[in-house]
């Protein structure tokens, strides 16, 4: 009876040994996928090509994300659709951050659950996680780098 039990030990040891040694790749310790940024903005397909971020204030960054291709020579009132946050302009993780979901013709859509990881800040370009999920219409997740506009 001994030797089942140890030997059931030994088992449960070893499963709990796999399982807690295997993750799931696409994400990282964040919650954030790492995949490039896309879902929805008013119920149209987004998948991040563009944009820009630049200082505004406070040491915060101003973040556009547009599924066009854009950069600092756009101008962010010309996009279509859009993806818009204000963060720290430091590295970390800000939980409950403002994400704004735009469509032109169409009011702001703000989230304030979102979740923002400013990976990378360059002199000529930022690279952020963002995680915001308001709806079926409204979700984005993944991973962009833009230009950092002076």
């Amino acid at each position: 009876m001994k030797k089942i039990f140890k030997i059931s030990y030994a088992a449960l040891v070893c499963l709990t040994l796999i399982i807690i040694g295997c993750s799931d790749s696409d994400n990282d310790f964040t919650g954030i996928a790492n995949t490039e940024l896309s879902g929805k903005v008013f119920g149209t397909e987004f998948k991040a090509k563009g944009g820009q971020a630049f200082m505004s204030g406070n040491n915060e960054l101003s973040v556009h994300i547009t599924n066009i291709q854009a950069d600092c020579s756009s101008d962010i009132f010309d996009y279509e659709l859009e993806v818009s946050t204000y963060v720290k302009a430091e590295l970390g993780t800000y939980n409950n951050t403002n994400v704004v979901f735009n469509k032109k013709g169409f009011g702001p859509l703000n989230y304030l659950q979102g979740v923002v990881e400013v990976v990378r800040i360059a002199n000529n370009e930022v690279t952020l996680k963002i995680k915001a999920n308001s709806s079926a219409d409204n979700s984005v997740e993944g991973f962009f780098t833009l230009p950092f506009c002076k």
